[in-house]
């Protein structure tokens, strides 16, 4: 075994974010902008956890959203801080529900809501394609699956896409479903 040389960490050395970089494009390789698992891992919070609290702590680490998990710790949502606001907890809170009283299971996107992208077809896209894909499906993630292994390898965010192309927040408009058309109407 080698030996390494090791150093101080010095007051000027900066703490670097992939955004600072500038070398991605809408011609880039997708994995470039996938949060792959294999690698890092996945932001998550439990079913159970409080919505208030959720909102409190996703804002204080600066994430955007979050896998939710159940008691054995597979994946059975995402949650956004979007979905965490304060509007959308109002809509939720009923005469026997109070806001503290909301989980992150009672407002989260189940997994069977979501769309998802194959491993194996973005190792051959580029950025653009993903993003298109989203736009297309009115979608802000996808969850990145491997078909071959049948694992959740990883998310795609149309913010983080954004943000390392340097671009403002994108504005992608989910499609309305009878649902959420019903949801407007009786509201």
């Amino acid at each position: 075994m080698r030996k390494l040389n090791v150093y101080t960490v010095d007051h000027i050395d900066h703490l670097i974010q992939p955004t600072e970089f500038a070398d991605t494009t809408l011609k880039s390789p997708a994995l470039q902008i996938f949060n792959d698992f294999r690698h890092s891992a996945p932001a998550i919070l439990d079913a159970e956890t409080n919505a208030l609290e959720a909102l409190d702590m996703m804002t204080h680490e600066h994430c955007s959203f979050k896998l939710v998990v159940d008691a054995h710790k597979e994946m059975i949502g995402l949650i956004s801080t979007e979905q965490l606001s304060s509007q959308n907890i109002m809509q939720h809170v009923s005469k026997d529900l109070k806001a503290s009283e909301l989980q992150v299971v009672d407002l989260m996107r189940h997994r069977d809501n979501l769309i998802a992208l194959s491993y194996q077809q973005i190792q051959y896209c580029t950025v653009g394609d993903v993003l298109n894909t989203l736009q297309h499906n009115g979608e802000s993630f996808c969850v990145v699956i491997d078909l071959e292994n049948h694992q959740i390898r990883g998310v795609i965010s149309a913010r983080d896409i954004a943000s390392r192309l340097h671009l403002p927040p994108l504005e992608i408009e989910r499609q309305p479903t009878f649902l959420n058309i019903f949801d407007r109407l009786y509201a």
